[in-house]
Formats: structure tokens, C-alpha cells, sequence
């Protein structure tokens, strides 16, 4: 299966983690997006930011299942979430949030109904593997 993860770039490191789990597991992680070098501001790199930003939703796209670790702000978590329930309607994409859907649910779009919350990455790898 193919794997695209998120959440904010404060847990990078979380993110790295679950992408080597996935790994060892023997699927495919669609875009290691932790391996791009930081170009913030991005008005100060708007090319490296169209190339990230293609890149992104392109991973997106290509994956089976899309994991969000929900938190209440981050702009591109946001961005690609929306990629995701888009390709989710068309039935090519599983979409999960992890987390508290109480406390990280701040979009009308955690709501939507392709969205699955779940309390940890265990959970959704025993639902679809």
C-alpha cells in the first residue's frame, strides 16, 4: 500500500517515525516531504514553494491511504487535506485523522464524511493492511 502522512512541521519527527514504520512494513511512502529542505519565507523562494507545493499534492494523489495528524492551525496540513477529500470522493484514497476529533476538529471539513478518526496509526494499519 501506498502511505502519504502529515501533520505540522513541528512534528517532524513523529511524521519521520511513522514514515519508517510504514516502511519496515514494506509499504510505500508517496512523498517524504520531511527530506525537503525548509524555504520559509516562501514569498522569499516562490519557485522551491510551486515545486514543493506540486510535490505534495501530487503525493497525495498517488497514495491509497492519507494520515493526518489533526491539529487546530497549519495552512498546508490544510491545503493537502483538501487534496485528500477531494481524491476520496472519487473512491482512489482512504483518508484518517488521528487524534482527539473533540479538540483537533476545527474545520467544517474534519466532518466530512470520507474522514475516519482514529486514536492512533495502530489502528488504521490493522484496518487496512
Amino acid at each position: 500500500m501506498k502511505f502519504f502522512v502529515t501533520g505540522r512541521s513541528k512534528n517532524y519527527q513523529r511524521v519521520v517515525d511513522v514514515f519508517d514504520h510504514i516502511e519496515s512494513l514494506g509499504h510505500e511512502v508517496t512523498l517524504r516531504w520531511t527530506d525537503l529542505p525548509m524555504i520559509k519565507p516562501y514569498a522569499d523562494n516562490p519557485f522551491k514553494a510551486a515545486e514543493y507545493a506540486t510535490q505534495q499534492i501530487k503525493g497525495v494523489v498517488a497514495a491509497d491511504v492519507y494520515v493526518l495528524y489533526a491539529h487546530h492551525d497549519g495552512t498546508g496540513v490544510f491545503s493537502e487535506f483538501g487534496a485528500a477529500l477531494a481524491v476520496a470522493q472519487l473512491g482512489k484514497l482512504q483518508v484518517y485523522a488521528i487524534g482527539d476529533q473533540e479538540t483537533k476538529a476545527t474545520s467544517m471539513f474534519h466532518y466530512h464524511p470520507a474522514v475516519k478518526w482514529r486514536n492512533s496509526l495502530d489502528e488504521i494499519l490493522s484496518e487496512v493492511l
